[in-house]
């Protein structure tokens, strides 16, 4: 008898425990979407004409059932890392940047929210909160209370590591920032976010993964420069293992010869730039090296810069690369 009585009193103290626990870890989940929702409602309000106008112009219906909302994805992507991620307090940004559940939460939750303002005809005058919560989780599995970690509904939740690719972007730009030891490799939020700030050098959703076989990479966009037929345009690219990257380098296709010069200033002006935010600085004479278009490799402090030339095998352009690599780095 005393045996089972102790057996239900244990069985008894499991259940409270892990009752209150997933209810405490709930209850803080819920104060943070609380948080969340001001923040993001009040961020909307300031700039609500302008992502109205970038939802109608980067939803694109290309026919035959077929939607392209990709431009619009990257506009929100860029709006909550940008904005609404540097108005939280500076412990929730902590506390975001310290915990996987916390930060998936944050773009899950900030991600829909500010996507459903954005179709409303006018901004409304409040928010329902729980509402918002139930868009996004289930509130009935038993599993996912008594472990406090949320279920999202399905096809909610953003994938984790783009989660944490997003975030990495808006913390890195919210404090001081910190650069790579002389010498040492780049993590991958680091180089593949190097840009970050610039208009069209946000890193694709596919994040850093599996080129070849132990081979890795990260890429942006093209960021078109001009509106000839097919536009001279630039790229980040950065390479490495599944832990390090040990060249981050931005592409130059070079496809109209006439605008070659000006262009290739503007490679100089954005990769000088890539190479300060990597490592705190970039050589003195580096833009104007760049600006001149011949190839140049040079070491400085503990990696090599450099800048080489690659002719297309069809005689119709050309493409530069410059960049930053660490000094055992090979292709």
């Amino acid at each position: 008898m005393k045996t089972t009585m102790v057996g239900v009193c244990l069985i008894w103290a499991i259940f409270a425990f892990f009752f209150y626990r997933g209810f405490y870890l709930r209850r803080a989940r819920q104060r943070d979407y609380a948080e969340f929702a001001i923040v993001t409602f009040e961020a909307v309000r300031e700039h609500f004409d302008e992502l109205k106008a970038k939802r109608a112009s980067g939803i694109v219906d290309k026919g035959f059932k077929m939607i392209d909302d990709s431009a619009w994805r990257e506009t929100v992507s860029t709006f909550v890392t940008n904005v609404v991620l540097k108005s939280l307090r500076a412990g929730t940004r902590d506390r975001i940047k310290a915990s996987q559940a916390v930060s998936t939460s944050f773009t899950t939750f900030v991600d829909h929210f500010v996507k459903d303002l954005a179709t409303q005809e006018a901004f409304p005058e409040s928010y329902d909160l729980q509402l918002l919560i139930r868009s996004i989780e289930t509130e009935t599995d038993a599993v996912a209370f008594f472990s406090g970690e949320p279920k999202y509904l399905p096809g909610k939740a953003l994938v984790s590591r783009l989660a944490a690719l997003v975030l990495a972007i808006g913390l890195f730009t919210t404090g001081q920032p910190t650069y790579a030891a002389a010498g040492v490799p780049f993590t991958p939020l680091d180089a593949c976010n190097a840009l970050t700030e610039v208009p069209g050098f946000q890193a694709n959703a596919s994040g850093y993964s599996e080129l070849s076989d132990g081979v890795y990479s990260c890429a942006t966009p093209y960021k078109e420069l001009g509106t000839a037929g097919l536009p001279n345009n630039l790229a980040l690219y950065g390479r490495g293992t599944s832990t390090q990257v040990t060249r981050v380098k931005i592409m130059l296709n070079v496809n109209q010869a006439a605008h070659a010069a000006k262009d290739t200033k503007v490679l100089a002006d954005v990769c000088t730039k890539m190479v300060t935010n990597l490592v705190g600085e970039a050589p003195a004479d580096m833009a104007k090296r760049v600006s001149q278009g011949k190839p140049f490799e040079d070491a400085f402090n503990g990696y090599r810069v450099f800048l080489n030339k690659s002719v297309w095998s069809t005689g119709k352009g050309f493409e530069l690369n410059c960049g930053i690599a660490t000094l055992d780095h090979k292709e």
